[in-house]
């Protein structure tokens, strides 16, 4: 099983199915370094990791715990990160893959931005 990310809307039917983010998630780490150099809030910080928790835990925490638990982030706040990182990464001419997923999420941040509604970036197994 491999862990991935997906970007939700709150606007978003029950039935959307997101595309997985796995190369955005499998560079978390070095991303999140970009950020910092670019003075940036980290992109980690958006990332809901409440679907890992319940998926993971021993007990049964009920479908009302992932509710009360999802983290949504404003998509603008997003967007800001978004950016900035796409350029960086056009400039540096760097993986092509990340970049592709970042401009899916950005499209997907403006969206809801378009429509004044909060997104979540989540973890999921």
């Amino acid at each position: 099983m491999s862990t991935v990310l997906w970007i939700s809307l709150e606007t978003d039917p029950e039935d959307f199915a997101p595309d997985d983010l796995g190369y955005l998630f499998n560079s978390l780490d070095t991303l999140d370094a970009q950020c910092s150099q670019l003075k940036v809030r980290p992109l980690s910080q958006f990332v809901d990791d409440s679907d890992l928790e319940y998926n993971m835990s021993e007990v049964d925490l009920g479908e009302k715990w992932l509710q009360e638990n999802a983290k949504w982030s404003n998509a603008s706040e997003l967007l800001v990160t978004l950016r900035v990182l796409e350029k960086a990464l056009i400039e540096s001419e760097n993986d092509e893959d990340i970049l592709e997923e970042i401009r899916y999420v950005a499209h997907r941040c403006a969206e809801a931005e378009k429509h004044n509604t909060r997104v979540r970036l989540i973890s999921v197994m």
